[in-house]
């Protein structure tokens, strides 16, 4: 059996089948000497097999066509029988093996495939069916069916979605499903249905997220054994007539007709589901089309609450509806899907989520559903990247690359990170991997992507969210490389081969990041603008109390005196505000009786505040009982981002139903900055 690091070796060596060890090396961040070892298992494991071993000579690599043909034949059973699965990939195993079973299955057969105990089966039955809860469907066990599913086959397929999802963001994905289908004396058929996929997505002039893409393939396989079962969903009769008039059903429909399988109406609404949650939006879509409305309701509402103004605002609804339409159907039909990068989402802008998720409460209430914070994880990085689009076109000299298979959101985030980085580069828009390796190499210079890919350029393998150090290390090895600075220092990678070629490292990962740190301590690169909390603009000398004014103007006129006396913005910005009201109505309202008042930064902000006015008797804006305010609250921000902190804060205190009637019954400026120390987090 071969240990995890050579086995990754002879995957990526039969993935990518490299020429020059050099680059092969380099690319695994490999030593020499490493690559050697792992070169030497893999060998006897060949020969072992009656195989010829791959040769090294200089600085080539030489692999046997025979070995080629024997990784294409039985690779992916290879890769599965190498390695043991993890609880969690245990569970989705399970799930997915008792999905396609062909004959009753017992403890035995998990035994079998899982190399796991009777007490191990046992205990991972109880975490299957813990996992299964929420899509209401149960592992059951009988002496006359065995083990099967139980449950909707609605809801029996979501959750298989769901589990290719969370196992397709695993290490070898494509072999341990393959693994699964062979289980169950089926082929994996991934390649024939993606090339059919690719011919209909040709022919009707549609993009497929690739990732999604890929999912749906998995599934569709699925779905077919069940469909060779007579197993069928049941859908509501408006439902299926609704999703008849979508074009993604006549694509269903071809789809079925071309593989040999039923063409009945349920079974092709279900299929259009899915095809609709895999599908970007157009990139210039009716203006008749309902959800080019949501959308640009969703872009209206993320202004209002993150108190910006977008300076080219139909670019920003265009590419929004990209990724909001394929998310709409997921979000509609429940279609269930994995945000790999969640967690870091929610670390790295955890303001910026706060705020999307208030934008996304109407179409909640719309939708009727709670929204997964995958989907709102997406959202907002989506609308990371909006914020941090540079307006400025600066001088180009290389030709640079994005290959991001992650869907719009995490491609944008992505695109906006590196064109920060390098604005002297000349940037093509991210591609998905499948486009990519289709593309001449005379084409571009360099290569940013977040998968190893096959290419001969200079390739940075990178994360969609990097943190500050990797943005620094990066820029420092893009500029050795493309000579833009004279002296280039080492990065950790460079500096922990040679360190592993002296030393045992216990602990890689833990040593890559000390000596990031004292690589990059000093970093200057994209540090941004230290975010306050609210405790740190709502102080008391910016907390007012009027009995009632004459009108709404004199409202904003008195909560924003004080930033106007510290010299944090001119008398323009008090026009404006009051301005942008009357032209554009009582936007400005967020919440029951509560006003944001703001305006750009350019009509006069000098200096980031925030103020707030508390009125006995509510006013009116625009003098109508309709729009009823009792609490003005007056931002100043300087940009589109340092003001999210406080403003995250603000909107979770206005949020809370009992903190918000605290704030409305307040009597003294003493009780507004205990709620604002209340929610005031560093």
């Amino acid at each position: 059996m071969l240990e995890s690091r050579s086995l990754n070796t002879f995957y990526q060596m039969m993935k990518l089948q490299p020429v020059q060890q050099a680059w092969f090396i380099d690319k695994l961040n490999l030593t020499g000497h490493q690559f050697q070892y792992d070169v030497e298992k893999i060998n006897n494991f060949l020969v072992d097999s009656g195989l010829s071993p791959i040769q090294i000579s200089t600085d080539r690599i030489l692999i046997p066509q025979e070995v080629i043909d024997f990784w294409k034949e039985k690779g992916a059973g290879f890769e599965a029988s190498q390695f043991s699965f993890d609880p969690e990939e245990r569970v989705i195993v399970i799930l997915l093996y008792t999905f396609i079973r062909r004959e009753p299955i017992s403890n035995f057969h998990f035994q079998q495939i899982l190399g796991i105990s009777k007490n191990t089966v046992s205990a991972d039955v109880k975490r299957v069916n813990q996992f299964c809860i929420d899509f209401r469907v149960e592992l059951r066990y009988t002496r006359e069916h065995g083990y099967h599913l139980k449950g909707l086959e609605e809801d029996k397929r979501n959750l298989m979605l769901k589990s290719i999802s969370l196992l397709n963001v695993k290490s070898h994905a494509y072999e341990k499903l393959t693994f699964i289908f062979h289980q169950q004396q089926l082929e994996n058929k991934f390649d024939y249905y993606q090339e059919i996929l690719r011919d209909f997505e040709q022919q009707y002039e549609i993009t497929f997220i690739e990732e999604r893409m890929d999912e749906f393939i998995y599934l569709l396989q699925m779905v077919h054994v069940r469909q060779q079962q007579e197993k069928r969903v049941l859908i509501y009769p408006d439902t299926v007539s609704y999703l008849e008039k979508k074009e993604a059903y006549l694509i269903a429909n071809l789809i079925q007709q071309r593989l040999g399988y039923t063409t009945e109406s349920e079974e092709l609404a279900f299929l259009t589901i899915q095809l609709l949650g895999i599908s970007q939006g157009e990139m210039t879509p009716a203006r008749t089309d309902a959800l080019l409305g949501i959308t640009e309701q969703i872009v209206e509402s993320f202004e209002r609450y993150a108190l910006i103004q977008f300076h080219n605002r139909d670019k920003a609804i265009e590419t929004l509806y990209l990724h909001f339409k394929p998310a709409y159907y997921r979000m509609l039909y429940k279609i269930p899907i994995t945000n790999v990068l969640l967690t870091e989402i929610k670390k790295e802008h955890q303001d910026l989520f706060i705020v999307v998720t208030e934008v996304l409460k109407p179409v909640e209430e719309m939708l009727n559903i709670k929204i997964p914070e995958d989907e709102i994880g997406f959202l907002t990085l989506h609308f990371g990247g909006l914020l941090k689009q540079n307006s400025e076109i600066p001088v180009k000299v290389f030709n640079a690359i994005i290959v991001c298979p992650n869907g719009i959101s995490s491609s944008l985030m992505l695109e906006n990170q590196l064109k920060s980085l390098f604005p002297e580069f000349q940037w093509t828009s991210s591609l998905s991997s499948y486009d990519f390796q289709r593309l001449d190499e005379a084409e571009y210079d360099l290569v940013f992507s977040t998968v190893l890919l096959k290419t001969t350029k200079p390739l940075y393998v990178i994360r969609p969210i990097m943190s500050r150090l990797e943005r620094k290390e990066l820029v420092q090895a893009v500029k050795g490389r493309t000579l833009q600075q004279h002296y280039q220092s080492p990065t950790s990678d460079e500096l922990l081969k040679i360190i592993r070629q002296y030393a045992d490292i216990k602990q890689p990962d833990l040593l890559k990041k000390a000596l990031q740190q004292v690589l990059y301590q000093s970093d200057h690169l994209n540090k941004g603008r230290n975010q306050p909390v609210l405790k740190d603009l709502l102080v008391e000398g910016n907390i007012q109390f009027v009995d009632q004014v004459v009108d709404w103007k004199e409202a904003v006129k008195i909560v924003a005196e004080p930033l106007l006396l510290n010299d944090s913005i001119t008398p323009q910005y008090i026009d404006v505000m009051i301005e942008n009201v009357e032209t554009t109505g009582p936007y400005i309202i967020i919440g029951e009786k509560v006003a944001i008042p703001h305006a750009r930064p350019e009509f006069g902000v000098k200096k980031l505040g925030m103020t707030l006015l508390k009125l006995q008797k509510p006013t009116h804006l625009l003098n109508d009982e309709a729009n009823e305010v009792e609490i003005f609250i007056c931002l100043a921000a300087i940009d589109n981002q340092t003001h999210l902190k406080a403003l995250a804060q603000l909107t979770t205190l206005l949020s809370d139903p009992v903190k918000l009637k605290l704030l409305k019954e307040a009597e003294v400026k003493q009780d507004i900055l205990d709620l604002v120390e209340e929610f005031s987090v560093q």
